[in-house]
C-alpha cells in the first residue's frame, strides 16, 4: 500500500505553484502482528519548477538542508548535546 502525494503535488505544479512542500508519515505495509511498521519514518518532499537546468534544485535542496542543519543545531543545543554525551 503506498501513501504518496504525488499527484497532489504534481496537480499544484500545473496550478502555477512554484515549489510545493510536504511534510508526514512514511511507511512501508507489511503482515505483522503489531501496530507498527518495519520501515516508518517523517518525510519531506519537494516539487519544484525549475526553467534551465536540473542544478536549480540541486542547489536549492543544497541550501535547505544547510539552513536545516543549521537551524537544529541553533533551536535544539541542549538535546543535540545530551545525544553526544551517549
Amino acid at each position: 500500500m503506498a501513501q504518496s502525494p504525488q499527484l497532489y503535488k504534481q496537480m499544484a505544479i500545473c496550478s502555477d505553484f512554484k515549489r510545493v512542500f510536504e511534510t508526514g508519515p512514511v511507511f512501508r505495509a507489511e503482515n505483522s502482528m503489531t501496530h507498527r511498521h518495519l520501515c516508518e519514518f517523517t518525510g519531506v518532499d519537494l516539487e519544484m519548477v525549475f526553467k534551465e537546468h536540473y542544478h536549480e534544485v540541486l542547489y536549492f535542496a543544497f541550501d535547505l538542508l544547510k539552513y536545516v542543519f543549521a537551524e537544529t543545531e541553533k533551536e535544539c543545543r541542549k538535546e543535540l548535546d545530551s545525544i553526544r554525551k551517549q
